[in-house]
Parts: structure tokens; sequence; C-alpha cells
């Protein structure tokens, strides 16, 4: 949560160098909490998509896999900024927001990150419009 009046930014990008799906949510997940935290928020919920995620960044058992630096470091992260965080995993067919936010990410040029802050693209508008129209029919 944020306080009122405060906006949490969207944001696309390219990731380089990644391995997997999971990697690129952790990365993910990495830029949101340094946004999250720089806007001096210390009570958070984070949604995402990926359960496997959400296990390996809530598990207490060490993780020996090569992603498991990244987990330990957003574990870190996690405890270290914020008095309160809450996880939800919201399935895919619920997120086409992220989705479309992703997949216009990935279009950009590589190293080029596009950042919006309560004025968001129409791309944006419209997934978000088609979400909300499909579950209510």
């Amino acid at each position: 949560m944020v306080s009122p009046g405060k906006r949490i930014p969207e944001r696309a990008g390219k990731l380089e160098y990644v391995s997997s799906a999971l990697h690129a949510e952790a990365l993910a997940m990495v830029y949101a909490i340094n946004a999250t935290s720089s806007m001096g928020a210390n009570r958070v919920i984070f949604e995402m998509d990926s359960m496997e995620l959400k296990q390996a960044i809530t598990s207490q058992e060490y993780d020996r896999s090569a992603l498991g630096s990244l987990f330990q470091e957003i574990k870190f992260q996690l405890n270290v900024a914020f008095d309160y965080v809450k996880l939800n995993v919201c399935p895919r067919a619920c997120n086409n927001a992220a989705h479309t936010i992703a997949a216009y990410g990935h279009g950009l040029e590589s190293g080029v990150c596009e950042t919006w802050l309560g004025h968001f693209p129409e791309f944006v508008l419209n997934s978000v419009a088609g979400g909300l129209a499909s579950l209510s029919s």
C-alpha cells in the first residue's frame, strides 16, 4: 500500500541475458522493489502472476539453483526496505495489462526503458478496459 496521493510507476523495458521467464519475473520484482522503496513506501502489496516466484521468495529453504542468489537478494530487500509486505498471485488471465506492458517492453530497443507515472499510454488503458469488459460479461 502506498500513502494516498502516491502512485507506483509502471515500467516497460527489454531485459537482456535472461535465462527464463522466472528470471525475468525476478528481475522485474527487483525493479519494482527499488521503485517502490525510492518513493518512500513502507507498507506494500506486490501482485505477480508467477506462483513459482512467490514460492521462491517466501521459502525458508536455501535455494541452490542458478537463480537462488537473486531470490535471496529479493528476500533481503523486502525485509530491509518495508515494514509490511504482502505478496499476491493473480492468474495471468486477470493480468492482461501486465502482459501488454511486457510485450511492449520486449519490442523496445536494447537498453531502452519507459516509465509512466499516473498517465498511461493509450494501449495500456485499452488493455485495462478490455480486461474489465471481459470480467463483466
